[in-house]
């Protein structure tokens, strides 16, 4: 029997409605905060990626938003049991609109695990949580990235994970906000295959060579976890592991 300590990570989440998968851990062990910053999760659902990031950088004050009344419930309580009610602000509304909560001031980072899939793409699940976490219904990658532009610090970034087959679609909307891609990393169920998902950080007004980082396999050949993968997990001292991450990485992505 595992021994989990203490001070471990406790994460809550619905029993039948939207549950997160790999990327939050991915993107929280991606990005770059700057010491004594501000940055802001983009439809935070149950909290999970300021919670891992609060975990990394003691200095960084966070602001979550979530559009559904019952995930940011969830988020408020994860926030509260994890003790970080004064480092993370969860807010519920719509990112897209003129809130007073989220425009005053500037963020160093944008973060967000976004719905992965147009409209016109694939069955829309019946369940409004789920449905809005992964079709396009209440805000599409333009308007995102349009959004999270305006809210940038002069030299800030974002940070978001997409499918490849939208690599294109990503780099033109960060192109068309002045948003320059830095680094760019794909990946992969396994070593040998196809990239399932990718991870770009972008940053306002600042050109510069974009590095492809080594891809990052999360299996191996036996279906358990890669060192690198068990390393980014321990890393957040989180000892809970997504119960559908096989799932997504044999093609059903859940966004």
């Amino acid at each position: 029997m595992t021994n989990i300590p203490d001070n471990s990570l406790t994460l809550k989440q619905s029993d039948s409605g939207y549950r997160y998968s790999i990327e939050p851990f991915l993107l929280a062990n991606f990005v770059h905060l700057a010491p004594g910053g501000r940055a802001l999760d983009v439809g935070t659902g149950c909290g999970i990626i300021p919670l891992l990031l609060a975990r990394r950088d003691p200095t960084t004050m966070f602001t979550a938003i979530e559009i559904q009344e019952s995930l940011h419930q969830l988020a408020e309580k994860n926030v509260a049991i994890n003790e970080f009610t004064s480092r993370i602000k969860v807010l519920q509304g719509d990112f897209l609109l003129n809130d007073p909560r989220i425009s005053c001031e500037l963020f160093d980072l944008i973060v967000s695990n976004p719905p992965y899939r147009k409209i016109q793409m694939g069955r829309i699940n019946p369940g409004q949580e789920k449905a809005i976490a992964r079709h396009e219904l209440k805000i599409n990658l333009e308007q995102l990235v349009e959004k999270s532009a305006s809210l940038l610090k002069a030299n800030g970034k974002t940070a978001f994970a997409y499918p490849p087959h939208r690599l294109q679609e990503v780099l033109d909307a960060l192109g068309m906000e002045n948003l320059f891609p830095a680094r760019l990393r794909f990946i992969h169920g396994c070593e040998g295959a196809d990239a399932k998902i990718f991870l770009v950080e972008a940053a306002l007004s600042r050109k510069t060579d974009c590095i492809v980082e080594a891809p990052l396999y999360v299996y191996n050949k036996d279906e358990t976890y890669t060192a690198e993968m068990e390393k980014i997990y321990d890393s957040f001292n989180y000892f809970d592991r997504p119960d559908h991450i096989q799932e997504k990485f044999n093609g059903n992505l859940s966004g």
